[in-house]
Parts: structure tokens; sequence; C-alpha cells
């Protein structure tokens, strides 16, 4: 049964649309509105559904359209048009990253007073120390963190931009960044898809992050201070008791700071809600389900606010991004061991690298 055929055959894109997908989703029922097209299939009629769906959205996209697999009360192919959109030119990302770095070294410069002595060309040794032990370090573990989301997107073949970095003034001894991101110009075509991409990036950081954790603290216990002031008092998640690398005492040393920022960077992106990396690796595990388990989060963040206001801060923009995460376009295909054993590796990471109250002043 068919229905709106009319339509089709008036509409030449859409009998395009119709032959296409027909080689690839054995339906028995088509509908046709103003803005998708809706194939009704049987499971049995469509045993290798998974693949052929796989296949089929990949030659839509490169007609400008795109598909989604629903396998619920109904099972069917929804056919829409991409949206339109424009990409921002390579050059934003150049400028930023740009910026970031001058405002990491000038925040870097300012943490590296504590040990750089007096003497001619102190500004520039300070700057030497803040661009090789804070600025440098700092933009490493960030920029590769972005970039192991982005080439694993590539390798799943979803278009994904250049790493933006996000540069902030470096006022009241902030650090200079509000840290960096992609932006994935694709839908997720799967929840293995959606949950691989999620982790690799803060498996990536927290990979870089680790070895210079062990610099850090060796810099730390062999450079001399030339003073004792310190903006900051910071608290350590359970990877440094592990590692043994504790106690740091004030003023801690430029590299530890940065290696710090990055472990807590991971962290913060791993909390799994909305659209944060976490949020990614939980909707890719757990499908729908995975929003029980946001919700909660958010109530914890908001409860973990009452001793440091960031967490609240960081929940509001969870809400005002959207705590549901969309989902991917094939949605009711469960994940296999790989991504589960990825979501344990996410969910070690987090209790390693989170803290409660991160520092005060």
């Amino acid at each position: 049964m068919e229905s709106n055929s009319n339509v089709e055959l008036e509409n030449p894109a859409v009998n395009q649309i119709v032959s296409l997908v027909r080689e690839y989703v054995d339906s028995y029922e088509i509908e046709v509105s103003p803005v998708s097209i809706k194939f009704k299939f049987l499971q049995s009629d469509n045993p290798e559904i998974q693949k052929k769906f796989s296949d089929l959205n990949r030659i839509l996209m490169e007609q400008g359209y795109v598909a989604q697999l629903v396998r619920d009360y109904e099972y069917y192919v929804l056919v829409s048009k991409l949206p339109q959109r424009k990409f921002t030119s390579i050059k934003v990302n150049i400028i930023l990253l740009i910026l970031t770095i001058l405002s990491t070294l000038y925040a870097g410069y300012l943490f590296s007073e504590d040990y750089v002595p007096k003497g001619p060309d102190i500004f520039l040794r300070t700057l030497m120390y803040s661009a090789l032990f804070f600025s440098a370090p700092l933009l490493t573990i960030l920029g590769v963190h972005e970039l192991g989301h982005y080439f694993v997107a590539k390798h799943y073949g979803v278009r994904a931009s250049l790493p933006f970095f996000i540069p902030f003034i470096p006022i009241a001894y902030s650090i200079g960044t509000f840290g960096a991101f992609i932006s994935l110009r694709d839908p997720f075509p799967n929840r293995k898809v959606m949950a691989n991409i999620g982790a690799a990036g803060p498996i990536a950081g927290f990979s870089t992050a680790v070895p210079l954790l062990f610099v850090a603290d060796y810099l730390q216990k062999t450079m001399i201070k030339v003073s004792n002031f310190s903006p900051y008092f910071l608290n350590y998640p359970l990877i440094y008791n592990l590692l043994n690398l504790l106690p740091i005492k004030p003023p801690v040393f430029p590299m530890v700071l940065s290696v710090w920022v990055g472990i807590f960077a991971t962290a913060m992106n791993l909390i799994p809600v909305g659209q944060l990396d976490g949020g990614h690796v939980l909707r890719g595990i757990l499908g729908r389900k995975s929003i029980v388990i946001s919700y909660g989060f958010l109530l914890l963040l908001f409860y973990l606010g009452l001793n440091y206001f960031g967490w609240i801060l960081i929940a509001i923009l969870v809400m005002f991004l959207g705590l549901e995460h969309p989902p991917a376009l094939d949605d009711s295909t469960p994940v296999g061991m790989k991504e589960i054993a990825i979501g344990i590796i996410v969910l070690i990471m987090f209790i390693l690298s989170f803290t409660p109250v991160p520092f005060y002043i």
C-alpha cells in the first residue's frame, strides 16, 4: 500500500529519492509530506536493514538528504532534506588559536613570576617560562583532546571542524582560556559511533596529561621558588594520590597548574549530562534510558554547587544547551562489547579525575 502517490508522481525529486530508498528498503507503505518521506517496513522483510541503512544514508547525505531509522512501535525510515548550513572559514580557527596562545602566555607569565629571579631580560625569561611550562602543556592537552574527537569522527565518515580554542582575558589570575571544542557537521549515524566519538577526546587528552603529571612533579621539586605567593589552593583528584604525587604546597609550578587544568577539563567533559562528552558516551551506550542518569547528575551538580559555585554554572549551561541528547540516525541498534569496555574506561577516568571542590582562593 502506498499513500500520496499522486504527489510522488508529480515531483521528480521525490521520485528519485523513492527509487533510491527502494533499492535498500523493502517497504510496504510510503507516506510523503512537504518535509519528509516515510518508508514503513517489516523487520522480517529486511533482515540486513542495519547495514543497508548505513550504506543508504551515506548516499543520501552526498545528495543533501538524511535518513533516520526508527524501530519502535512501528518500523520505518524517515528521509528529509539536510538543512542548509554555512560553515566558518579555517581562518577563524587560526585567529582563535593565536588569541588563545597570547592569553595563556600572559596568564602563565603571572604564574611564572614566582620562579623567575630578578635580573636582566626578566620579561623575556618569564615569557619563556610561560610558553614552555604553562601555555604549551595546557594547549597540548586541550588540543589533543579535540583532535581525538576530530580523527575518530573522520574515521567514521562524520564531518567535523578543526578545534576552536576559546581565549579569555587573563584577569585575576585566570588561566587564559575557556577550553576548546570541535563542531560536528553531520549527525551521529548510530549509537556505536556516538559513544566512540564522545570517548575519543577524553581518552586522548587524559593519556597526554598523565605522562606530563610526572614531568610537572619533577619540575615542582627541582625548580627554586623566589616567592611564596599563590592566588590558588588546589584540591587534587584521586589520580594524584594513586601516583603518589601529593602533597604540592603553594605556589605550584606553572606546569603543575596547567596539567591540573587538563585533568580537571577531562572530568568536566566526562560528566554524563546533555551534550558533554560524557553525555555522548552515556546516550550511545544506554540509548533513551540515559536521560534518567542525566537528570540525576544534573541534581548532583546543583548539590555540589553549594560548596563550589562553578558546578551550578555548568548545570545551567547544560540546561540551556539541552539536557536530553538528540538520538542517532540509527538509534535502535545496540552497542557491542567494545563500546561497553570504552564506557567502563571512561567511567574510571572520570572517577580518577573528578574533584568536588577543585580549588579555593
